[in-house]
């Protein structure tokens, strides 16, 4: 009778242990199941202690430095950066507040003609050039006479020299393309909150600078 008891206990023991394992299996099978992209899972970065210092350390000193400003110009953002940063200040809604500033630079010159008060005068103009030995030329949507484009100031003045020289008369050298070169916004009346905001932003953009000016008059 004893030995019969003792090979029920055995038995009960060996179907709980069995329990437990299949349940740790499902368990376990189930967690899995519920991973999604686990091989994919990558650390892309962990700040350094120092570097997270030092960024705390001078948005403080922005924040100061700001305290009390009634206008904020945001500057230093390229060209590059100009579609980016302009969806960043559109999620600040500031819409009145807020005022974009470009920054030009000239990157094409021309010596040309200035527009005549029809295309047919300046059809009878660039025949007349034609006939000084000018060929390369055009007439522009205004009825200006485009004789040539180029890269820089100097190299436009040389071949103004050279149409004058030829003996053409009205033409000129100026500025014929702009190009962004950076983008400035300027905030007004902003509060400590938003301060703040931008300070942050500020991290977004390299060589993005923040200041206090004085507000432009409108």
């Amino acid at each position: 009778m004893s030995r019969f008891l003792f090979f029920l206990l055995l038995l009960a023991v060996l179907a709980m242990g069995g329990h437990l394992y299949l349940a740790a299996q499902v368990e376990k099978s189930d967690f899995a199941a519920r991973e999604r992209n686990r091989d994919e899972v990558r650390i892309v970065a962990v700040t350094p202690p120092s570097l997270a210092a030092r960024r705390a350390e001078d948005s403080r000193k922005t924040l100061q430095s700001l305290a009390g400003a009634a206008c904020v110009e945001f500057s230093g953002i390229t060209a590059a950066d100009a579609t980016r940063a302009r969806d960043a200040f559109g999620t600040l809604q500031l819409g009145p507040r807020m005022t974009e500033r470009r920054i030009e630079e000239i990157t094409r010159y021309w010596v040309f003609v200035a527009p005549a008060r029809d295309r047919r005068t300046s059809e009878t103009r660039i025949a007349e050039i034609r006939r000084q030995g000018v060929n390369d030329i055009s007439i522009r949507p205004d009825n200006s006479i485009s004789l040539g484009v180029f890269s820089t100031e100097e190299a436009a003045r040389r071949f103004l020299a050279q149409m004058e020289a030829k003996g053409v008369k009205g033409a000129e050298q100026g500025p014929f393309a702009r190009d962004l070169r950076e983008m400035v916004m300027l905030v007004r009346e902003p509060d400590s909150d938003l301060l703040a905001k931008l300070a942050l932003l500020q991290r977004d953009f390299s060589g993005a600078q923040l200041r206090a000016v004085p507000c432009p008059t409108q």
